[in-house]
């Protein structure tokens, strides 16, 4: 339940840094800073947005830091309550000192998220609003911060809430009907507010065919480098990510466990995992690396198979080929520099569509596998003003109502009016969950226990 009290949390990762910040809100908030910080400039902080100057001191004026205070002045702050940053060195010893200070006061420690529950429930953002804050700060491509930024705007809100108003004028127009049943059914009107619930319904699928490009660029795509040993897997990983983050020698088994790396392809996060060299082998910290990539394979979204081009295919190479999954199997035929003995004729007549010379070596081929890594996982037929569904929670939510309206325009003509009245009201409320119009504590709890405790 949300309480009146004041709350303080470091608002900056841990760590070392020329800045840390600690954020305070609620009633207690500016008369704490009075007591533990004092102005340069001399006086207490009166005017609210004005950075103060001065040194902050424990209870008996010993001085902790020299620094930096803001004052927002509720509800113009982000929680709309009295809000108070301290802006100091960013020593976690220093920050601790002064969180220790706001606590002997009676301030209380945030719970995680907490800034931002408080600031949904003074009604300063939506739920919507809370997610793509989370996601900004976890975002893994430039694509996800601008879906994110999106978001935060309103956009989505925007869309679901003018869906949920279209509803309710139907829903009103059915509780009409069925107040007056002296009076005969408009049928014209039924037939009307079935084809806006169909409307509606179409409305909705637009947005859920964006969720599986959304949740890609959100939370990226798990890649799976893979191989037998020596045909250049490491620098292959090593040129999609443009530095050296795999050792690279002639010596097989040199990769032993998986090595995973970030990496953005055409915009889209990759997860990269180099992985040890698939073969037959005695040694058992290689066997366990070797079990460890055929198991992450299985899960990956995306296998990028190296093939060393030069070669013939050996035993390892057609046992992998023929384990793969062809759907979502990019095979490289790696080292397209030296004279060819593999062919990709060869390896498509196995069942494989994606098959591309490349070469880490010179960088050969290395554009035509990002862009068959893109067309893979991005359409390129949604449009730059799309409003994206990335988060699970609000896909699960928009399928629900969805489906009920589906359901509902299938049957519409056959089922009694209070009936209509009951499902679209369930499907208005379905959505109502994305925004927030529709919550409860376990909702808020299961979305904000994941944010950071600053946030």
């Amino acid at each position: 339940m949300y309480t009146r009290d004041t709350i303080a949390a470091i608002a900056t990762p841990p760590g070392k840094g020329g800045i840390g910040i600690i954020r305070i809100s609620g009633q207690a908030a500016l008369q704490a800073a009075q007591r533990l910080f004092v102005a340069r400039a001399g006086g207490p902080i009166r005017i609210p947005s004005r950075m103060y100057y001065g040194d902050f001191v424990d209870a008996r004026s010993n001085p902790i830091d020299t620094g930096y205070c803001v004052w927002f002045k509720g509800p113009r702050s982000f929680t709309g309550e009295d809000v108070v940053e301290f802006h100091c060195h960013g020593g976690m010893v220093i920050l601790h000192m002064l969180l220790q200070e706001l606590f002997a006061l009676g301030i209380r420690p945030a719970e995680p998220g907490e800034f931002s529950r408080r600031a949904f429930l003074n009604g300063k953002i939506d739920l919507v609003q809370a997610d793509a804050i989370a996601d900004m700060i976890n975002a893994q491509s430039q694509q996800a911060v601008k879906i994110a930024r999106s978001h935060f705007a309103g956009n989505l809100s925007a869309s679901i809430e003018d869906i949920r108003r279209r509803l309710l004028d139907i829903i009103a127009w059915l509780e009409a009907e069925i107040d007056y049943p002296e009076a005969d059914i408009d049928y014209a009107g039924k037939e009307t507010a079935a084809m806006q619930v169909q409307q509606q319904t179409e409305r909705l699928q637009v947005l859920l065919n964006t969720y599986q490009e959304g949740k890609i660029f959100r939370d990226g795509i798990v890649t799976v480098i893979l191989g037998k040993p020596n045909v250049g897997k490491s620098s292959l990983l090593n040129s999609l990510v443009g530095e050296e983050r795999a050792i690279v020698t002639d010596i097989p088994g040199t990769t032993r466990d998986v090595v995973e790396v970030p990496a953005t392809v055409r915009g889209i996060p990759l997860r990269l995992a180099d992985t040890a060299g698939i073969r037959q082998s005695l040694n058992k910290i290689e066997q366990l690396g070797i079990e460890r990539a055929r198991v992450l394979a299985e899960r990956a979204d995306l296998v990028l198979l190296v093939l060393d081009r030069s070669r013939p295919l050996g035993p390892e190479d057609r046992q992998l080929l023929a384990a793969a999954d062809a759907e979502r199997t990019i095979v490289a035929l790696n080292k397209s520099d030296l004279p060819g003995t593999v062919q990709p004729e060869d390896i498509r007549s196995l069942g494989f569509q994606h098959v591309l010379p490349v070469s880490a070596l010179t960088g050969a081929g290395l554009d035509e596998l990002r862009d068959a890594i893109e067309a893979a996982f991005v359409k390129g037929d949604i449009g730059a003003d799309t409003v994206w569904i990335t988060n699970e929670r609000h896909f699960h939510a928009l399928q629900r109502a969805a489906g009920v309206l589906k359901d509902l325009v299938a049957r519409w003509n056959d089922t009694p009016l209070d009936l209509l009245a009951l499902d679209l009201r369930e499907a208005w409320q379905a959505l109502g969950e994305i925004t927030g119009a529709v919550w409860t504590e376990e909702l808020l709890d299961c979305i904000f226990s994941n944010f950071c405790l600053g946030k």
